[in-house]
Protein backbone atom coordinates (compact mmCIF):
# COMPACT_ATOMS: atom_id res chain seq x y z
CA UNK A 1 0.00 0.00 0.00
CA UNK A 2 1.44 3.40 -1.02
CA UNK A 3 1.10 4.88 2.47
CA UNK A 4 3.09 2.08 4.13
CA UNK A 5 6.88 1.74 4.25
CA UNK A 6 6.79 -1.23 1.86
CA UNK A 7 3.95 -2.74 -0.17
CA UNK A 8 4.44 -6.39 0.81
CA UNK A 9 0.98 -7.32 -0.45
CA UNK A 10 1.92 -6.81 -4.09
CA UNK A 11 5.70 -7.21 -4.12
CA UNK A 12 7.93 -9.90 -2.63
CA UNK A 13 10.55 -9.11 -0.01
CA UNK A 14 13.29 -9.93 -2.54
CA UNK A 15 11.91 -7.46 -5.09
CA UNK A 16 11.44 -4.71 -2.49
CA UNK A 17 14.94 -5.13 -1.04
CA UNK A 18 16.77 -5.29 -4.38
CA UNK A 19 14.74 -2.47 -5.93
CA UNK A 20 15.31 -0.33 -2.85
CA UNK A 21 19.05 -1.08 -2.97
CA UNK A 22 19.17 -0.05 -6.62
CA UNK A 23 17.27 3.17 -5.97
CA UNK A 24 19.48 4.29 -3.11
CA UNK A 25 22.58 3.22 -5.02
CA UNK A 26 21.51 5.73 -7.65
CA UNK A 27 21.32 8.39 -4.93
CA UNK A 28 24.98 7.64 -4.18
CA UNK A 29 25.77 8.07 -7.88
CA UNK A 30 24.16 11.51 -7.81
CA UNK A 31 26.26 12.47 -4.77
CA UNK A 32 29.45 11.32 -6.52
CA UNK A 33 28.50 13.34 -9.60
CA UNK A 34 27.92 16.44 -7.49
CA UNK A 35 31.25 15.94 -5.71
CA UNK A 36 32.95 15.78 -9.10
CA UNK A 37 31.15 18.96 -10.17
CA UNK A 38 32.78 20.77 -7.24
CA UNK A 39 36.22 19.22 -7.88
CA UNK A 40 36.34 19.45 -11.67
CA UNK A 41 33.97 22.37 -12.30
CA UNK A 42 32.41 20.24 -15.00
CA UNK A 43 29.02 18.63 -15.65
CA UNK A 44 29.81 14.96 -16.24
CA UNK A 45 26.26 13.97 -17.14
CA UNK A 46 25.21 14.47 -20.78
CA UNK A 47 22.67 17.24 -21.33
CA UNK A 48 20.13 14.87 -22.90
CA UNK A 49 20.46 12.49 -19.93
CA UNK A 50 19.95 15.33 -17.45
CA UNK A 51 16.87 16.52 -19.34
CA UNK A 52 15.17 13.12 -19.41
CA UNK A 53 16.01 12.31 -15.79
CA UNK A 54 14.82 15.64 -14.44
CA UNK A 55 11.55 15.53 -16.39
CA UNK A 56 10.81 12.00 -15.14
CA UNK A 57 11.69 12.88 -11.55
CA UNK A 58 9.47 15.96 -11.70
CA UNK A 59 6.46 13.72 -12.30
CA UNK A 60 7.40 10.77 -10.09
CA UNK A 61 9.81 12.22 -7.52
CA UNK A 62 7.64 14.96 -6.08
CA UNK A 63 4.82 12.51 -5.34
CA UNK A 64 2.24 15.09 -6.47
CA UNK A 65 1.51 14.00 -10.03
CA UNK A 66 2.47 10.32 -9.76
CA UNK A 67 3.38 8.11 -6.82
CA UNK A 68 4.88 4.62 -6.68
CA UNK A 69 2.78 1.88 -5.11
CA UNK A 70 5.84 0.12 -3.67
CA UNK A 71 5.69 2.10 -0.42
CA UNK A 72 6.93 5.33 1.11
CA UNK A 73 10.56 4.16 1.41
CA UNK A 74 10.74 3.91 -2.37
CA UNK A 75 8.81 7.16 -2.86
CA UNK A 76 11.42 8.88 -0.70
CA UNK A 77 14.13 7.47 -2.96
CA UNK A 78 12.38 9.03 -5.96
CA UNK A 79 12.19 12.35 -4.11
CA UNK A 80 15.90 12.22 -3.18
CA UNK A 81 16.70 11.72 -6.87
CA UNK A 82 14.69 14.82 -7.73
CA UNK A 83 16.28 16.88 -4.95
CA UNK A 84 19.84 15.94 -5.92
CA UNK A 85 19.07 16.30 -9.61
CA UNK A 86 18.12 19.95 -9.06
CA UNK A 87 21.80 20.63 -8.31
CA UNK A 88 22.91 18.53 -11.28
CA UNK A 89 20.58 20.54 -13.54
CA UNK A 90 22.09 23.75 -12.16
CA UNK A 91 25.62 22.46 -12.85
CA UNK A 92 24.55 21.53 -16.38
CA UNK A 93 23.33 25.06 -17.06
CA UNK A 94 26.59 26.42 -15.62
CA UNK A 95 29.13 24.00 -17.11
CA UNK A 96 27.25 22.19 -19.88
CA UNK A 97 28.98 24.28 -22.55
CA UNK A 98 32.11 22.20 -21.94
CA UNK A 99 30.34 19.21 -23.50
CA UNK A 100 30.24 20.93 -26.90
CA UNK A 101 33.31 20.25 -29.00
CA UNK A 102 32.34 22.80 -31.65
CA UNK A 103 33.03 26.34 -30.33
CA UNK A 104 30.07 27.87 -32.15
CA UNK A 105 27.68 25.55 -30.26
CA UNK A 106 28.89 26.50 -26.77
CA UNK A 107 26.92 29.74 -26.66
CA UNK A 108 23.63 27.90 -27.20
CA UNK A 109 24.00 25.33 -24.42
CA UNK A 110 21.60 27.07 -21.99
CA UNK A 111 18.87 27.28 -24.61
CA UNK A 112 19.47 23.68 -25.70
CA UNK A 113 19.39 22.39 -22.11
CA UNK A 114 16.16 24.22 -21.29
CA UNK A 115 14.55 23.08 -24.54
CA UNK A 116 15.48 19.43 -23.92
CA UNK A 117 13.99 19.53 -20.42
CA UNK A 118 10.77 21.09 -21.71
CA UNK A 119 10.48 18.59 -24.57
CA UNK A 120 11.01 15.61 -22.27
CA UNK A 121 8.50 17.10 -19.86
CA UNK A 122 5.92 17.43 -22.63
CA UNK A 123 6.53 13.90 -23.92
CA UNK A 124 6.18 12.35 -20.45
CA UNK A 125 3.13 14.48 -19.67
CA UNK A 126 1.19 12.71 -22.42
CA UNK A 127 2.92 9.32 -22.19
CA UNK A 128 2.79 8.60 -18.45
CA UNK A 129 -1.01 8.65 -17.87
CA UNK A 130 -1.70 6.39 -20.84
CA UNK A 131 1.15 3.90 -20.87
CA UNK A 132 3.10 3.92 -17.59
CA UNK A 133 2.81 1.40 -14.77
CA UNK A 134 2.42 1.88 -11.01
CA UNK A 135 6.13 2.49 -10.32
CA UNK A 136 7.10 4.45 -13.42
CA UNK A 137 9.21 1.59 -14.76
CA UNK A 138 8.17 1.87 -18.42
CA UNK A 139 9.01 5.55 -18.76
CA UNK A 140 11.88 5.08 -16.31
CA UNK A 141 13.64 2.59 -18.56
CA UNK A 142 12.93 4.68 -21.65
CA UNK A 143 14.75 7.50 -19.88
CA UNK A 144 17.48 5.07 -18.78
CA UNK A 145 18.12 3.88 -22.33
CA UNK A 146 18.25 7.51 -23.46
CA UNK A 147 20.71 8.25 -20.66
CA UNK A 148 22.93 5.23 -21.34
CA UNK A 149 23.04 6.07 -25.03
CA UNK A 150 23.85 9.72 -24.25
CA UNK A 151 26.78 8.68 -22.02
CA UNK A 152 28.23 6.45 -24.75
CA UNK A 153 27.82 9.04 -27.50
CA UNK A 154 29.32 11.81 -25.34
CA UNK A 155 32.28 9.58 -24.51
CA UNK A 156 32.84 8.90 -28.21
CA UNK A 157 32.61 12.60 -29.01
CA UNK A 158 34.71 13.70 -26.03
CA UNK A 159 37.04 11.01 -24.59
CA UNK A 160 37.93 13.17 -21.56
CA UNK A 161 34.25 13.23 -20.55
CA UNK A 162 33.02 10.93 -17.78
CA UNK A 163 36.23 9.54 -16.30
CA UNK A 164 34.83 8.52 -12.89
CA UNK A 165 34.78 4.73 -12.79
CA UNK A 166 32.51 4.65 -9.73
CA UNK A 167 29.79 6.51 -11.61
CA UNK A 168 30.08 4.16 -14.59
CA UNK A 169 29.84 1.00 -12.47
CA UNK A 170 27.35 2.10 -9.82
CA UNK A 171 24.81 3.53 -12.25
CA UNK A 172 24.86 0.18 -14.07
CA UNK A 173 24.44 -1.73 -10.81
CA UNK A 174 21.73 0.65 -9.57
CA UNK A 175 19.52 0.19 -12.61
CA UNK A 176 20.49 -3.48 -12.79
CA UNK A 177 19.17 -4.13 -9.29
CA UNK A 178 15.96 -2.28 -10.11
CA UNK A 179 15.33 -4.65 -13.01
CA UNK A 180 14.26 -7.31 -10.50
CA UNK A 181 10.79 -5.78 -10.36
CA UNK A 182 10.61 -5.84 -14.15
CA UNK A 183 11.53 -9.50 -14.54
CA UNK A 184 9.34 -10.67 -11.64
CA UNK A 185 6.31 -8.32 -11.65
CA UNK A 186 6.28 -6.55 -15.03
CA UNK A 187 7.60 -9.22 -17.39
CA UNK A 188 4.37 -9.09 -19.42
CA UNK A 189 5.55 -5.83 -20.92
CA UNK A 190 7.99 -7.26 -23.46
CA UNK A 191 9.03 -3.78 -24.63
CA UNK A 192 10.06 -2.92 -21.08
CA UNK A 193 12.04 -6.16 -20.80
CA UNK A 194 13.80 -5.33 -24.08
CA UNK A 195 14.65 -1.85 -22.75
CA UNK A 196 16.27 -3.49 -19.72
CA UNK A 197 18.59 -5.50 -21.96
CA UNK A 198 19.39 -2.50 -24.17
CA UNK A 199 20.31 -0.35 -21.17
CA UNK A 200 22.59 -3.12 -19.87
CA UNK A 201 24.47 -3.46 -23.16
CA UNK A 202 24.96 0.30 -23.45
CA UNK A 203 26.14 0.62 -19.85
CA UNK A 204 28.64 -2.23 -20.25
CA UNK A 205 30.02 -0.48 -23.34
CA UNK A 206 30.30 2.75 -21.35
CA UNK A 207 32.08 1.00 -18.48
CA UNK A 208 34.61 -0.40 -20.94
CA UNK A 209 35.13 3.05 -22.46
CA UNK A 210 35.68 4.65 -19.05
CA UNK A 211 38.13 1.99 -17.86
CA UNK A 212 40.15 2.14 -21.08
CA UNK A 213 39.92 5.92 -21.57
CA UNK A 214 41.66 8.90 -19.92
CA UNK A 215 42.17 8.61 -16.17
CA UNK A 216 40.16 10.67 -13.69
CA UNK A 217 43.17 12.24 -11.95
CA UNK A 218 44.62 13.45 -15.24
CA UNK A 219 41.44 15.32 -16.15
CA UNK A 220 41.20 16.89 -12.68
CA UNK A 221 44.73 18.28 -13.00
CA UNK A 222 43.86 19.67 -16.40
CA UNK A 223 41.04 21.83 -14.98
CA UNK A 224 42.28 25.33 -14.05
CA UNK A 225 41.72 26.27 -10.42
Amino acid sequence: MPGHLFNTEKYSDFVLITFCAGCYLWAIVYIIVLRDVIKKKNADVPIMAVAGNFAWEFYWGLGIFMKTDMGSVLQWAYFIWFFLDCFIVYSTFKYGWKQDVVPSEKKDHIFVTALCILLWGAILYFFIPQYDDHIGAYTGWIVNVNMSMAFVLQKVKQPEFGTNRWVAVLKFLGTGLCTTVVFINLYQNTTLVALCFIFAVLDIIYIYMVFTGPKYNATVKAVPS
